[in-house]
């Protein structure tokens, strides 16, 4: 098993080195050497978070660390993402998530939905979507709810004796990974939505959660539509069998768990005031992350009593550095002039598009190549103020350009694509093969969706 792990290991180094080297070579710019080294450092940091080569953390670290001695980035500029109010925010979301596990709360939520509504494979997964709008309006992080919905949705497959690989296995672990992050579409500040309006907020484009959640509702409703019916299509057959077994777990699981408890209903009250602090920021005037996070520490005061030392300790700091690394290859980026470069090649086909729907699609298209050569806080990073230069260029509205994107940023073929999706692989139960054949129909159909959004919701709110 160590011989397996170190020729692992030693395929992701050789693999990611290779990568970055190629990457440099075809980028290569003689006159400005800082970009080649720039694209070197990058490919090679995205390669080794793809091949697990060191852990999360050393990685995000080293990326941070060649920018500096490179002479590529000044330390300020490196570890400018940790003044912005993204670290903070994610890291509020994990204490209220660790919070919600701890008391149990997040698992009776989520098991009530499944066991009252499941009665049918299109039943269950619209339950795992409920259960995630539920969750995903109380708790910003999607990550916890993914890695909530994964726990639940494994121990299912283990309980009814699912092979790992099947196609009932890949179908419930898929509706499960689908209910978590479907809805987080909807919400701020649960996706990467948020670092992309951050990046463009001095251009005029409000971080409002009511408007986040109606300008995008559209869009959420029609993929959530289109990931249950990709899902009934490819697997209800086979988990047919197993769904009534799938419904008796839940509601046992809801037994032993008895009343709710006084630090259940403690923790769902700071959890909603959080999110109504953060919603209501036109109100009391206040920014509503910092208003976010201001609630939220309130856990650890006597009005609450509800936070503790461990939950500080199961904070994922990994992740946190993990996305700053993201963010300042985007910060880095934009300082040697890349977006704007990347920007100059996309100009052109954009400004041969006339109607909403066509900008919409180009962008979609947009963050799904990007999303294959960066991670898509990365690519949010370097790109939303380009994007939203463009869509001012044109006389467009920014934030439907920037939607798309981010719509687009949110697809994935391969798991390294995207963080949630890593967890979910991580479960054992989805077989690679049914994983990308699943996910290139939803590609596709959430490309539909962004054209129909564009041509219809969209213009119906006022774009």
């Amino acid at each position: 098993m160590t011989a397996l792990l170190t020729s692992q290991k030693t395929r992701g180094w050789a693999l990611s080195l290779l990568f970055a080297a190629i990457g440099a070579f075809l980028l290569y710019s003689p006159e400005t050497p800082k970009v080649t080294t720039y694209w070197f450092i990058t490919i090679f940091a995205i390669s080794g978070f793809a091949f697990e080569i060191m852990p999360l953390f050393t990685t995000a670290v080293l990326l941070l660390m060649l920018y500096i001695v490179t002479g590529i980035a000044s330390p300020d500029l490196a570890f400018v993402g940790w003044t912005t109010p993204i670290p903070w925010i994610i890291l509020c979301g994990m204490l209220i998530g660790a919070l919600m596990e701890r008391t149990k709360l997040s698992d009776r939520i989520a098991l009530l939905t499944i066991s009252h509504i499941g009665s049918t494979p299109l039943r269950l997964y619209g339950a795992f979507i409920i259960a995630g709008y539920g969750l995903g309006a109380i708790i910003p992080d999607v990550i916890t709810v993914v890695i909530l919905f994964m726990a639940i949705a494994s121990g299912m497959c283990n309980k009814m004796g699912m092979e790992k690989g099947s196609k009932a296995a890949t179908t419930l672990i898929m509706a499960a990974f689908f209910g978590a992050t479907v809805p987080a579409t909807n919400f701020l500040p649960n996706n990467v939505g948020i670092v992309g309006l951050l990046m463009v907020k001095d251009m005029g484009v409000p971080i409002e959660w009511l408007s986040f959640f109606k300008d995008n509702l559209g869009y959420s409703l029609l993929n959530a539509a289109g990931c249950i019916g990709i899902l009934h299509v490819f697997g209800s057959r086979e988990l047919g069998r197993y769904i009534e077994q799938c419904r008796i777990h839940a509601s046992a699981e809801i037994q032993a768990m008895g009343a709710m408890s006084k630090d259940e209903t403690k923790t769902l009250v700071l959890t909603l005031l959080a999110v109504t602090a953060f919603a209501t920021e036109k109100f009391h005037g206040i920014p509503g992350y910092y208003a976010f996070c201001a609630i939220v520490l309130l856990g650890f005061t006597p009005v609450f009593s509800l936070l503790k030392a461990e939950d500080v300790k199961g904070v994922q700091f990994s992740i946190l550095f993990f996305i700053i690394a993201c963010m300042a290859v985007g910060i880095v980026a934009g300082s040697l002039g890349i977006p704007a470069w990347m920007a100059g090649k996309v100009v052109p086909y954009l400004k041969s598009m006339e109607s909403l729907a066509g900008t919409s699609i180009f962008a979609y298209l947009v963050g799904i190549l990007a999303n294959f050569a960066l991670t898509p806080v990365a690519a949010a990073s370097s790109l939303s103020i380009p994007m939203a230069e463009i869509a001012a260029n044109l006389g467009l509205d920014t934030q439907p350009l920037l939607y798309s994107f981010f719509y687009g940023l949110d697809q994935f073929l391969f798991p390294y694509e995207l963080a949630p999706a890593l967890i979910m692989f991580a479960t054992g139960y989805v077989r690679i093969k049914y994983l990308m054949q699943i996910m290139a129909t939803r590609m596709v159909l959430s490309g539909i969706a962004v054209v129909i959004v564009a041509t219809t919701y969209w213009q119906w709110i006022g774009y």
